[in-house]
């Protein structure tokens, strides 16, 4: 008996459009509690996925990083890591 395998098809986009999606989900974070007002948006730096199928891309560090907001920010990057896939 074969089991099933959920596949989830990532967007693929340059670190340039991942950055911009990433503005603006925290921009809409910001507008929904404000915790996260003044926050910049990480840049996505390549890496090899640990597992197959696995975030090919990781942030190093939170630039400008508000007070409160890093639970937030590390939330909408793992969302993001889960649907993006890091093309040249």
């Amino acid at each position: 008996m074969q089991r099933e395998r959920s596949v989830t098809i990532k967007k693929r986009a340059t670190a340039e459009e991942i950055q911009s999606d990433l503005k603006e989900r925290i921009e809409r974070c910001e507008d929904r509690d404000g915790k996260c007002r003044g926050c910049g948006a990480p840049v996505p730096q390549a890496a090899r996925p640990k597992e197959a199928g696995g975030a090919n891309w990781i942030v190093k560090g939170l630039p400008e990083l508000a007070p409160g907001c890093f639970g937030a920010i590390v939330g909408i990057v793992d969302q993001m890591r889960l649907e993006y896939e890091l093309v040249s």
